[in-house]
């Protein structure tokens, strides 16, 4: 391990976190079972003995999945459609648009695709990063995406906890290469600095070191510098790695409890329809029957099985099935809290063939989810500028006679918003304006209620003065009409009496 770059400063810092990036590995291996539908639902040894379960098996697994379908509803929200120059000003005249530039970097790490496991990633994690590097045989910046961690491999950034500065970030994988056994079982660690790229290998020799092992150099070929230099005539490039960070963490991770209690209500639900989904049969003061054959017989009770009972005290009778209604009420009311906690729509929780709202209705469930999207569309928007800008540093550096006007950028995204049939929302706001007014409010608040402006109100006042003033001289018009018939006729009728 070298001593410089104040080395020894870096290794004890890595050692005090070492604990920290467990415990955060364990929590990102939890929340990615959920997500792939591997609940633990925990059961009392009745409810084994009662659903049939071996003794070895310590957990039923049963899965009502919430956990991916909350990310997918986020994940749906979230597209990249383009880059644009931050300010008018920054358009450059000789055709070296960084946006431009952007959009072929974009395509060549096919970014169209891997923007969704970007972001789900990122939302059931809680993080998720891309790494830059440069391609010397294409000549472009490249973006990979890695994950906090996946169960072999994991990344992480380090912060200032005073002034929360990016100070380094670490990978740390474990080598499997069936070309190369000798190496087999290490350990590979790759620390990113703003001004540098440092390779290290575990050795031989335990309980040293980060993680209770030694560090060796390490070189990906030969001739290869160490440090890998991070600069350009500006100065350190910054870290490679950069973060896209779910705000509050997790999306399902307070989710968990919940999904376990819908669980154990599907767990009851079924044992429930098991038990007692028949009417069961029961014979008092009975100890056997005969048979069609007229021999006797045990007593026997299934749905084909026909009974002719000799004694005369004997009784046979039934216990109706279970009304299993209130198992379906609680399931519905832990999807209604996890739709609550996630601010997920809860028509996105119903089954297919479910009716499905529309309009207004649909408009106001879907103002949690958009907002969320919106929210996250601003901080990844960030990030990804992050990634263009230090991408775009990389192609003038090497790149120079190529280079590009590093500018700021603004991340252009789909709208989060459902797109509305307007004939639908139309036809939905006037049945809800008749309803509101059939109910007694007066037309003016029911158009305020639906969020119309003064204008908007205004408008609508005078169209229907115009209407009114319009059907008032057809009314005019057609009995002035009915009145000349009248008259016409009774004129017809002297004529024809007097002559």
């Amino acid at each position: 391990m070298p001593t410089d770059y104040n080395a020894q400063a870096q290794i004890a810092y890595l050692s005090w976190v070492a604990s920290q990036d467990a415990a955060e590995e364990r929590m990102i291996r939890v929340v990615r079972d959920y997500a792939g539908g591997k609940h633990p639902t925990y059961l009392s040894d009745r409810q084994k003995e009662f659903i049939g379960l071996q003794a070895k098996d310590a957990n039923y697994l049963f899965a009502h999945n919430m956990c991916q379908l909350i990310i997918d509803c986020l994940v749906e929200r979230l597209e990249v459609t383009g880059f644009a120059p931050a300010l008018k000003t920054d358009v450059p005249s000789d055709g070296l648009d960084l946006a431009a530039r952007a959009m072929e970097w974009w395509q060549a790490n096919r970014m169209d695709a891997t923007q969704d496991a970007l972001y789900e990633a990122a939302a059931r994690d809680g993080v998720a990063y891309i790494v830059v590097d440069w391609d010397s045989a294409r000549g472009a910046p490249v973006w990979a995406l890695n994950y906090a961690y996946d169960g072999t491999q994991g990344i992480r950034v380090y912060r200032d906890p005073s002034t929360d500065t990016p100070l380094f970030a670490a990978k740390k994988w474990q080598i499997s290469d069936p070309y190369n056994p000798v190496n087999n079982g290490r350990t590979r660690l790759t620390l990113y600095f703003p001004d540098r790229v440092e390779k290290y290998i575990s050795g031989a020799r335990a309980n040293a070191g980060i993680g209770g092992m030694t560090w060796e150099q390490w070189q990906d070929s030969k001739g290869e510098p160490w440090p890998i230099p991070w600069s350009d005539n500006s100065g350190p490039l910054g870290l490679a790695v950069i973060p896209f960070v779910n705000p509050g963490g997790s999306e399902i991770e307070q989710i968990l409890p919940i999904q376990d209690a819908l669980n154990k209500s599907d767990i009851d639900l079924l044992a429930t329809e098991d038990a007692a989904g028949f009417r069961i049969l029961y014979a008092a003061g009975v100890s056997s029957a005969t048979g069609t054959d007229g021999k006797e017989v045990p007593i026997k009770i299934s749905p084909a099985h026909l009974l002719r009972i000799t004694d005369p005290q004997g009784r046979l009778g039934a216990i109706e099935p279970v009304d299993p209604g209130y198992l379906i009420r609680a399931s519905k009311y832990w999807i209604e809290v996890a739709a609550g906690l996630s601010r997920t729509p809860q028509y996105l929780f119903q089954a297919m063939g479910a009716d499905q709202p529309s309009g207004l209705s649909l408009q106001e469930q879907e103002i949690g989810l958009i907002h969320k999207a919106e929210r996250r569309q601003r901080v990844w928007g960030n990030a990804w500028e992050d990634v263009i800008a230090l991408s775009a540093r990389l192609h003038n550096l090497y790149r120079p006679l190529d280079a590009v006007v590093v500018t700021p950028l603004q991340t252009q995204w789909q709208s989060a918003s459902l797109p509305v049939d307007p004939v639908a929302l139309r036809l939905a706001e006037g049945q809800a304006r008749k309803a509101q007014i059939d109910a007694g409010m007066p037309f003016v608040a029911a158009l305020k209620d639906e969020g119309r402006t003064k204008e908007e109100i205004a408008a609508i006042l005078e169209e229907r003065g115009k209407e009114a003033a319009g059907q008032t001289a057809q009314l005019a018009q057609a009995m002035l009409n009915a009145q000349r018939q009248f008259d016409q006729g009774q004129s017809a009728q002297t004529e024809a009496l007097y002559g």
